[in-house]
Order: structure tokens, then sequence, then C-alpha cells
């Protein structure tokens, strides 16, 4: 960072309090200019009082008091501050103009109140081009000692004598179009725009082919309906000659896919690479001869098939001549492979297409899958379930960073979905037995509480030898449906118990005390 910007950053820090937006200026000065007009008492205060001439001190009287003091307090301080702001102003003006003359004259000498930013800026600037002068007369001087006259010196041999050789096939492309780690971490979005663009590139370059076939087609006087079958084949294994050498171009193009690691090795064994360099260059010759011998072979092919078969010529007679005349010319053998070598085309296109589309449903698929998988290990980890429910077998613990890209291929929504329902199910059997083991304790209860009921009944002489029988009979009925039977049939049964109560108070508790306990307490009195 250059001395200019530090310096700019301190003067924004320290003006920083006091920059302001606007409205939030207008808002204070209207709340002040309020104040102002309740504490001096005059209605016809028309404009805030905060915009005062710097030339013009304001005094301070004795009455102020409060805020009113504190802001007469501030005002003549930013009068006094604006008044040196302005000094300061000046000074760096009037210093800037002597600098701008001293440059145009570049004679006189400098002042010695130049400012040192200033002249920093132009040290640098001057520091920046003798910079880029030197630059450039180090690579004209390199030029000049170019030895440009030679034969040699654009030969592609000696141009690229030091460097490394390029693989013949990268592994990627030989693995059918896999897809490697840039792929997968690349973002959506960004393919996206990309093949927005190359879509858009490619359309206006066809309405430029079309305008530029369209003028071709009005200059030429040649007609399709005339070009012959030869010829056509001819021209398509041109363009399928240019097409195979711009491929194999491309992919000497295509850098190796070698990992760091294998690079590190590699430059770890360079000593044993050196003492073997004499048996790799002779592999190499090897293999130049083999590719040139097979590309002989290719056009020596090429030539073949384009070539008509001409069978041997025997001296014609007068009678073939006459019959030649006689028969036309039957049509050439060529046309036969032109259907097939477009059906060839139009299956490579389709094929492309559906590489294409494969590769894009791949890489949907895997993102959404990654999402889902990430979802399911977030819920996991705030899971009260799966702790208390996890299936046997099966442990707890955080996979670690290398264990997470091992795994990385083998992401398996069902094996994240398992635990869940293995604990659901766990959980709901535990649910089922709690409830159980609940309900089994409430009748035990009930029924100690019936049988406490049944003692204390007894023990109150509300209970009759019979009526005790009976119900001793029948454990298993529910109380509630013996309170819902019809009155009918309880009005006999009310009348019953009457009967029995009166009859069964001899042997009651209180059968002994035969008599009137009033009476007997005014007797004693």
């Amino acid at each position: 960072m250059s001395p200019a910007d530090e310096t700019r950053e301190q003067i924004q820090k320290v003006l920083q309090p006091y920059v302001l937006p606007r409205e939030e200026v207008a808002y204070r000065r209207r709340i002040l200019a309020a104040h102002l007009e309740s504490c001096v008492g005059d209605s016809s205060l028309s404009s805030p009082l905060a915009l005062v001439q710097p030339s013009r001190a304001v005094s301070t009287p004795a009455e102020a008091r409060g805020l009113h003091r504190e802001y007469l307090k501030a005002l003549n301080a930013n009068i006094s501050a604006r008044a040196e702001y302005d000094k300061v102003q000046a000074e760096i003006s009037r210093d800037s103009k002597s600098v701008s003359g001293a440059a145009g004259a570049r004679t006189a000498p400098k002042p010695a109140t130049s400012n040192p930013l200033e002249e920093h800026l132009v040290k640098i600037k001057l520091q920046r081009k003798q910079e880029r002068l030197r630059t450039v007369e180090k690579h004209i001087g390199l030029l000049n000692q170019r030895p440009a006259a030679s034969a040699t010196f654009m030969d592609p041999e000696e141009m690229f004598k030091d460097t490394r050789l390029l693989p013949d096939v990268p592994r990627k492309l030989v693995e059918g179009l896999a897809l490697g780690e840039a792929t997968g971490k690349a973002g959506l979005t960004d393919l996206i725009d990309k093949l927005e663009k190359q879509v858009l590139r490619a359309k206006f370059l066809l309405k430029s082919e079309e305008k530029l076939l369209d003028t071709v087609k009005g200059r030429s006087t040649v007609r399709p309906e005339n070009i012959t079958e030869h010829a056509k084949l001819t021209a398509l294994n041109a363009t399928r000659t240019e097409l195979i050498n711009w491929m194999e171009a491309e992919l000497s193009k295509v850098p190796g896919d070698e990992p760091d690691g294998e690079e590190d090795e590699n430059h770890g064994a360079t000593t044993q690479a050196t003492a073997d360099s004499g048996q790799t260059d002779e592999q190499l010759a090897g293999i130049r001869s083999k590719y040139a011998q097979y590309l002989a072979a290719r056009k020596s092919l090429l030539q073949l098939v384009a070539q008509q078969p001409q069978p041997a010529m025997l001296p014609k007679t007068n009678s073939d001549a006459q019959q030649e005349r006689e028969t036309p010319a039957p049509p050439p053998v060529t046309y036969l492979l032109t259907p097939y070598l477009e059906r060839l085309l139009s299956l490579s296109r389709e094929q492309k297409s559906l590489i294409t589309q494969k590769s894009h449903l791949n890489i949907t698929i895997a993102k959404q899958l990654k999402e889902t998988v990430q979802t399911l290990d977030h819920l996991a980890e705030e899971s009260n379930l799966l702790p208390r429910h996890p299936i046997p077998g099966t442990s707890r613990r955080k996979l670690g960073f290398g264990d997470a890209l091992g795994n990385s291929e083998t992401l398996n929504s069902s094996s994240r979905v398992k635990p869940w329902v293995y604990a659901a199910d766990s959980a709901k059997i535990a649910t089922l037995e709690a409830v159980a083991e609940k309900i089994e304790e409430g009748q035990v209860a009930l029924e100690g509480s019936m049988r406490a009921i049944q003692e204390i009944e007894q023990l109150l002489g509300r209970n009759p030898a019979g009526e005790g029988a009976e119900k001793a009979d029948v454990t298993d009925d529910d109380i509630w449906l013996t309170e819902d039977k019809p009155s009918a049939r309880a009005g006999p049964a009310r009348k019953h118990a009457r009967k029995e109560s009166k009859a069964g108070n001899a042997t009651d508790l209180w059968a002994f005390l035969d008599g009137s306990l009033g009476l007997l307490k005014a007797n004693d009195e």
C-alpha cells in the first residue's frame, strides 16, 4: 500500500464520526432549530442558526445554560476548525503551484516548503518509468542478439528441443469421458453460463456462415445436381482426413493427468531416469517409426478407396467399340458408400449428444445425492432418537477427512435411512411396552384400591356378608358398568339391601350401644 493510500485511510478514519448522511444532517438541523427557537422564544425564526459565517465569532452569553451553552461552544470550535482548514488548504494549493512551476522549469531549485507526499509520489512515478524503460531496453538487446537470419531460427525441433514431450492420448479420454474431480467441483451455475455463451456464439457463427453460403451460392455457377458421386466421395474423404488430423492435433495439446503425488515420485526418481535415457530414446524412435508407417498405410488405404476399380483392358475390336457407343456407361460404384457414411456421421452425432446428456444427468444426480446425504447427516447429528436406538453391530464414531474422501464414491441414501427406520420401530416397540407396563400397574393399583374400599366398608358396616360373597365371586366386572345398569333393576336391589342391613344390625360394631346417647349424657349431668 502506498503512503498516499495510508494517509487517505487515516483521514477517513478521523473524519468518519463527523461524516453523516444528508437526511441525518437535515434531521439534526431541524431538531437544533426547534430547540433554539424554544430557547430564544422568537416565532419569526425562518432559518436554522447553524448557518453561521466563518468570519463571525459567536459570543457565549452568561445566561446560556445546558444544551444552549454546549451548542455555542461547539459552534465556536467549528468556526475555528473551518478557519484552520481553509488556511491549510491555501498553503497546500500554494505549495502545489510552486512544485508544478519547478517541474515545468526543470532548472529552478525545489522550494524548502514543498509537500513531502507530492515528492514521494513523483519519485515513485519516475522509478516505475525507469523500470519500464530498462525492461524495454533489455528485451531489445535480447532481440538484437537472436540469429533471426539463420535457417533454424523458427525450426520447431530446435524451439521445442528442451521441452517436455506431450502424451499421446490422455487417460480420461480413454476411460470413456469419465467425470474428473475438477468437473465435480465446478459450480452448476458457471457451467450453465458457459454453455449459454457457447450457444450464443454458435448462433452468431451460424448466421455468418449462412450469409457467406448464400453469397457463395449466388456467385458459383456449379449446381448440386451436376456434381457426380465420385466428386462427393472425394470431398467426403478429404473432410474425414482433415477431421482426423484436427482431432489428433487437439489430443496432442491435452496435458497429462498425473496427480501431484506421482509428480513428486517422478521428481524423486530423476536420477534413475537419466540412467535409462538411452533406452527411452530408442523406444521413442521405434514408436515414431511405427506411427509413420501407420500414417503411410492409412493414406494408401484412403487412396485405394477413393480410386475406382479398373479391370484389365483388352484390345478393343470394332464390334466392342460399337457396343460401347450404343450402351450408356454404368453408374459409378462409389455412390453405394455415401449413404453408409452419412449414416455413420449421424450416429456419431447422436452418440455425442447421448454422452453429453449422460454427463449432465450424472452431475445432477450426484449433486442431489450429495445434498440429500448432507441433510441426513445433519439430522442424524442433531437427533436424539438415533443414539437411543442404534442398529446393533454399528458404531457411531465420526468419520475423519480421509474416511470421507474414501467413501465419497459409495454414498447411498438407503444406508442413511435404515438407522431412522430401525430407530422408529424400536421407539414404537418401547412405547408400547411402557404403555402395557403402565396399564398393568394401574390394574394392580385399582385392585388394591378396591380391596381397601371393601375393607373400609366392612369396618363401617355397610357391606353385608351375602353381598360381600356375591361381589367376591364377580372380580372381573367393571365398576363403571355396574353403575350404568337400569334403575328398574336397581330398585329391588336397594330394598333388599335395606332389609339385609336391618337384619344385620345385630352383628354391627355399634350394636352394643342400645339406647340414646343424648339421654345418657343428660342423666350423667
